[in-house]
């Protein structure tokens, strides 16, 4: 393709809008050295500008370290480049050549003020830059030679200071993709050593951090992101050079493509797991669809917009495929090897929706969030997960990943879990086993983990029963540990809703009833973060229930409309009524939905070795872990033995 044509395409797709005007604005701002500080490997950038003329590399205008680190990526450079092709206006060209040679007049020198990561990225963004500057005929002799001496410097800097931690990094796909996505369009420049180095590194990065279902290790959406857009950007760029791909980065990009799916929520933002922000991917999305050959259902529900860095590494007109009609995406994901669960009952903007952890920790991006669980109803979320705010380790880092902060339990006011500083933890937690069981009322699934905290370490075991018909979601949590203990649990609700409380549980704005059978409940302000250095507050419900070797409590939740109560139901041993039964040997709830309907929960946690087998639960008989009736009164209309 010709530059003109080139030039043309990308105009029409910002006339059809399938380009956002932000890269204009943005451009424009920097005309007038006007910078906004952007949000770590966000897609978007926070609304915060400073105006620095000169520019001042070397110094943060507001406190912040990572300032420095966005403004030496140089992502604004395609800002510059995207504004270019739309209007033809020379003024946009020549800033963005001016601020790539502030920065090799003001830092090639300064090796000491870089990052690796900063570092890859940055030829990344400089790809397309240099390669518009060359066919505009916009470099001498002399500055494409400085050019291509900075790139070797870089790249050599690059492969000298990588370590192998980098090789189950993001860091490192970020790293090793910035040399092959320049050495792809510029194959002369790098030595052929360094390339193949990179090549080597950036297969063993995805062997290492991704797995089979596509999740990357770190367990952080943002972060699972990241390497995502990193290897479309090689696969764009050795695309576009006519060279191979390999199969192992087409395996893993396919497979990261179907992960990030089902972090979609039905709102389109990208749920809160880790160190995340709650952000839209609609172009990013389109384009994996359009690189892979790989459509989805959710497409359809996205704004029809491209990723312009992506597109213009691949510098040829695409198509983005659609999804057939018939194909659809399951409702049911189960990503076992990460401890991800996921269920959504359409892609529509109503959908029910919830997520369940049960993984291993990951890197210091992962949370103390074991047996968390978020909601959304009807398209509207009810319990959420806070976010990040910060990576400045301090009092609302440290919260914000600590098991308070999550929709899950504590034993005797001991996090399972307990962050040290800003990266680092103390202890965590252990997580033991982790199922998923899909039956004809809805879908269960039963995660266990290791509470090593304790004196004598806890037994926990969660269940989320998922009644998708029935629209109810139950949590049910079992602990075992000897002696005598309280037991917290935390439920952080979406900070559009207002907590409201009820004769038998709370109102969750005009969204969801909620109710529960622990023994003392009530509210607090809890803090939550949609995007980084952003803060605001959110309602969160506790409860404590003291126990003595073994508890098993409940909690429901339901739209709003439908009225609920929650009663636990004691169990009668069939061989004698009146006997008591421990709860560790039988114990139920009943979920009361008015007009005498009622669904009726029996667990057995542990085999009953004495005695009958065989227990009753307000007038049902049961047998088994797992049982689910849903009844008119005592009478039993449908049963699911579900374990």
């Amino acid at each position: 393709m010709t530059e003109t044509s080139w030039t043309t395409y990308i105009q029409q797709l910002s006339q059809q809008r399938h380009l956002t005007d932000d890269a204009r604005k943005n451009a424009d701002r920097l005309l007038k050295n006007e910078f906004l500080f952007d949000s770590p490997y966000a897609m978007e950038p926070t609304q915060v500008s400073y105006t620095m003329d000169p520019i001042t590399w070397q110094q943060t205008p507001n406190g912040d370290p990572e300032w420095l680190y966005m403004l030496k990526r140089q992502e604004y450079l395609l800002d510059l480049l995207e504004a270019y092709y739309e209007t033809g206006r020379s003024d946009y060209q020549v800033k963005m050549k001016a601020l790539l040679f502030d920065w090799l007049d003001e830092n090639l020198a300064m090796p000491d003020t870089w990052r690796t990561i900063d570092t890859g990225i940055r030829l990344l963004n400089w790809t397309g830059v240099v390669a518009n500057l060359l066919e505009d005929q916009q470099l001498t002799q002399e500055e494409q030679a400085r050019i291509e001496e900075a790139v070797n410097v870089q790249a050599t800097y690059l492969q000298q200071n990588y370590t192998e931690k980098f090789d189950i990094s993001n860091w490192g796909v970020l790293i090793t993709t910035g040399i092959l996505v320049y050495a792809a369009r510029f194959p002369e420049v790098l030595p052929r050593a360094i390339v193949q180095w990179a090549q080597q590194k950036f297969e063993t990065e995805l062997d290492l951090q991704v797995d089979a279902q596509g999740m990357q290790w770190e367990q952080s959406p943002l972060y699972l992101l990241e390497v995502w857009r990193s290897t479309l950007a090689v696969i764009a760029a050795q695309q576009r050079a006519g060279m191979p791909v390999a199969p192992i980065v087409l395996i893993k990009a396919r497979a990261m493509q179907q992960m990030i799916t089902q972090y979609v929520k039905p709102d389109l933002l990208l749920l809160q797991q880790g160190d995340t922000d709650a952000i839209r991917i609609d172009g990013l999305y389109h384009a994996s669809a359009a690189l892979l050959q790989q459509p989805s259902t959710l497409q359809q529900w996205l704004a029809p917009v491209v990723d312009f860095a992506l597109l213009e590494l691949r510098h040829q007109e695409w198509q983005v495929p659609k999804a057939d009609a018939e194909q659809s995406l399951s409702e049911v994901f189960a990503a076992t090897t990460s401890g991800n669960y996921f269920w959504r009952s359409g892609w529509d903007a109503k959908a029910d929706y919830w997520h369940v952890f049960n993984g291993n920790l990951g890197s210091g991006h992962g949370h103390a969030a074991l047996g968390h669980v978020d909601l959304t109803i009807g398209g509207h979320d009810v319990l959420v997960d806070p976010g990040r705010y910060t990576y400045v380790d301090g009092t609302e880092r440290r919260q914000l990943k600590s098991v308070a902060a999550h929709n899950t339990v504590m034993v005797d006011q001991r996090p399972f879990s307990l962050p040290n500083d800003s990266w680092k933890y103390r202890y965590v937690a252990t997580p033991a086993q982790h199922s998923l069981i899909d039956f004809g009322g809805g879908q269960v699934v039963k995660l266990t983990f290791l509470d090593q905290a304790q004196t004598q370490p806890a037994l926990v075991t969660r269940l989320l029963i998922s009644l998708s018909q029935e629209r109810l979601w139950l949590v049910v949590d079992m602990i075992h540990q000897p002696g005598r203990h309280s037991l917290k649990r935390f439920w952080q609700v979406a900070p559009q809703l207002t907590v409201t409380q009820q004769d038998h549980g709370y109102q969750l704005g005009e969204v969801a009833n909620f109710a529960a059978t622990d023994t003392q409940m009530w509210t607090s302000q809890q803090l939550f973060s949609p995007r980084y250095n952003e803060l605001e507050h959110l309602t969160r419900v506790e409860s404590e229930t003291t126990f003595t070797d073994f508890t098993v409590q409940a909690a429901v939740f339901a739209p709003q409309q439908q009225p609920l109560t929650l009663r636990p139901i004691a169990a009668q041993h069939s061989g004698d009524r009146q006997a008591l039964v421990p709860q560790q040997l039988a114990a139920g709830f009943r979920v009361d939905l008015g007009d005498g309907r009622n669904t009726l929960v029996t667990l057995q946690p542990e085999n009953t070795i004495v005695g009958r087998k065989l227990y009753w639960f307000d007038g049902t008989e049961a047998y088994g872990s797992l049982n689910i009736f849903e009844r008119q009164a005592q009478q039993v209309k449908q049963h699911f033995q579900v374990f």
